[in-house]
């Protein structure tokens, strides 16, 4: 999005129709929720439209987010906020369907803190919105259970298309978000060269006279080794270990 943004200003383009141009200190500044410029525009009715709200970020990225996406079919923009606390202290009437949170540059740990002041005084979808994923985010989004995380380098065509996912209460994630928590968690957990294999292929769903077989093994010492594993992975049986399998490897298969 960010990229078409930019491509929008070099070339001198609008990214909205002249009539709804944006300066601030105008008239059409909004003064407060629901004055956006940009909301009411017409739209195809054949497509559902999804209300949005805009918090954090930038100033001038944060409008031009909202510009760019109020020009597209099926999306209404019903404002924008500096902060949650602006968000919060205005008398913002109209809920939208997703709130669009800016999540770069805040102190460390402050994103976690506005999604749960958000979650708790409002029903929109909560999307996190960062140039690139990291464990902070992906843990926070799967804590709070948040509507999904949308990466700044997606097209707008992405965005719009996820939102609209979202809004229907259902959650998206970027590609390889399970790697991102997984990999310093196997960091964290180290395990032999014997031990993972054997944890693959009890993920595979072999039995240990199968897994003996396999690696030419007793299966008293696939036995033996099976429960230094569990020990390890802090597991009680063959289901959660293969999950965690799963979580290490993003294997979900």
């Amino acid at each position: 999005m960010l990229s078409e943004i930019n491509r929008s200003c070099q070339v001198g383009s609008a990214v909205v129709p002249a009539a709804r141009s944006f300066s601030r200190g105008s008239a059409e500044v909004p003064s407060k929720w629901g004055d956006w410029p940009f909301s009411g525009l017409s739209f195809d009715s054949s497509s559902p439209i999804i209300t949005v709200g805009l918090i954090g970020g930038q100033c001038l990225l944060r409008d031009a987010i909202a510009r760019h996406l109020a020009a597209r079919d099926g999306v209404d923009v019903l404002g924008v906020s500096e902060s949650v606390a602006d968000f919060l202290a205005i008398d913002v009437g109209r809920q939208p369907g997703v709130l669009l949170l800016d999540c770069d540059g805040g102190a460390p740990g402050g994103c976690q803190g506005a999604i749960e002041t958000l979650s708790a005084h409002t029903k929109s979808a909560i999307v996190m919105f960062c140039r690139e994923m990291c464990e902070e985010i992906v843990r926070c989004a799967i804590e709070h259970r948040v509507g999904g995380v949308i990466l700044k380098s997606f097209s707008t065509d992405d965005v719009v298309a996820a939102m609209q996912y979202m809004s229907t209460g259902r959650t998206v994630m970027p590609a390889g978000w399970q790697r991102v928590v997984a990999a310093p968690l196997e960091r964290k957990i180290s395990l032999s060269p014997r031990h993972r294999q054997i944890l693959a292929l009890i993920a595979q769903g072999m039995r240990n006279e199968e897994i003996a077989s396999e690696l030419e093994l007793s299966p008293n010492t696939i036995k033996f080794h099976i429960q230094a594993l569990y020990l390890r992975l802090e597991v009680r049986n063959r289901v959660q270990a293969a999950n965690h399998y799963a979580q290490i490897t993003g294997d979900s298969s």
